[in-house]
């Protein structure tokens, strides 16, 4: 696994200051954002032709959120963990 750039770093610490303003944070809104503050290099259009988030910031992203964070595929969402949730599991439906 490559160590990822203090810019990498940067843009999931501004990820994890949107995050924690509502205990969730859009995909679409999140890539919106990084692209206006930090620039295009660190975001990429996917096979849906959505914006998506490069994999280093996704990487320290997690790293800075504790286990009750979860991403919600079917949303695209980050969000707080639920009881429904399984246990063991950051990635949900």
């Amino acid at each position: 696994m490559t160590s990822s750039t203090e810019e990498e770093k940067d843009v999931a610490q501004w990820m994890l200051e949107q995050y924690r303003r509502s205990n969730r944070l859009v995909q679409a809104t999140a890539a919106r954002g990084i692209r206006a503050t930090f620039g295009e290099q660190h975001v990429y259009k996917n096979r849906q032709h959505n914006w998506g988030i490069n994999k280093g910031i996704l990487e320290e992203f997690r790293k800075l959120t504790p286990d009750d964070v979860v991403w919600s595929r079917s949303s695209q969402t980050w969000r707080q963990r639920r009881e429904t949730d399984p246990p063991d599991k950051r990635m949900v439906r």
